[in-house]
């Protein structure tokens, strides 16, 4: 739903579908909404302090961006976010959130679990989403094969596969007829609060248009920013700190007050997990 460069969505986050609850206090729920700000909001602080400037440039120019351009540079810090921030849409669906008995019976409006779906893990189920959902978004979804994987089937593998286990690339039929995804996935509600989080996401980092292209070196290096950021984001005391920080579900500023929350952490999570470029010291030789 690109809009000449802004991405919008027509429906509220819901506050309640949730990311986290292992080790929470009071058996609360950490939604799914504030962690992938919080990814989003780390990476563009590993972007500042820990990536070198030859990694940037390497990135930049293996999304076809000009990497001696101040603003190929910057959209592509707003593109790593963007997708860093889409990591974990997977979990919007019911496959994942029974898992939480008491925060599943809180949502409403939602369809039943499909049969079809009780086994799906949330990293094959956010590069199914993407696969089928980035072209229509305008990343070039044409392409078979690691040499020749088109910018949306690179980007789907490699974000689902950011707890080490890479999924094969979705069989044509689903990618030829999105419907079908989208019945396994979860209808209605559920693919109304996946675009909604996909959209607030990409708003967040200032909405970048879809890169041109997406090399193997720059894949690489996407992959490890997006397993670092949502390491940095997953930590207890990040997560319990955030959590106490949050508003009622309902109340209209709390996506934008928890972006602004998440971007003022990030760098001191990057430097606190000694993540920081190395300062190198002149010692004289004597």
């Amino acid at each position: 739903m690109y809009i000449g460069t802004e991405l919008t969505s027509k429906w509220a986050i819901d506050g309640v579908l949730w990311s986290k609850e292992d080790r929470l206090p009071d058996g609360l729920t950490y939604p799914v909404f504030a962690h992938l700000m919080d990814t989003a909001a780390a990476c563009l602080a590993l972007w500042d302090l820990h990536m070198s400037e030859g990694q940037q440039r390497t990135f930049t120019a293996g999304l076809g961006l000009d990497p001696n351009s101040g603003t190929g540079r910057e959209r592509a810090r707003s593109l790593l976010a963007c997708w860093a921030g889409w990591h974990d849409l997977g979990k919007i669906g019911a496959y994942f959130q029974v898992k939480a008995p008491a925060a599943f019976a809180q949502l409403r409006g939602y369809s039943p679990l499909a049969s079809d779906a009780q086994s799906l893990s949330h990293g094959a189920a956010t590069q199914l989403y993407l696969a089928v959902r980035l072209p229509s978004l305008g990343y070039d979804g044409t392409g078979n094969g690691l040499p020749t994987a088109s910018p949306a089937r690179r980007l789907a593998q490699l974000l689902g596969g950011h707890h080490g286990r890479f999924f094969p690339q979705p069989n044509r039929n689903r990618l030829r007829h999105p419907s079908l995804v989208t019945r396994l996935l979860g209808e209605g509600r559920w693919e109304e609060q996946r675009l909604a989080h996909l959209a607030a996401v990409a708003q967040a980092v200032g909405a970048p248009d879809p890169p041109a292209a997406l090399s193997v070196e720059a894949a690489v290096l996407a992959g490890e920013m997006v397993v670092l950021a949502d390491w940095l984001a997953s930590q207890l005391h990040f997560v319990v700190d955030q959590l106490e920080h949050l508003s009622e579900p309902g109340d209209p500023a709390l996506v934008v007050r928890h972006w602004e929350r998440a971007v003022t952490a990030g760098p001191g999570l990057v430097e606190d997990a000694g993540l920081g470029l190395p300062v190198w010291k002149e010692t004289p030789v004597s």
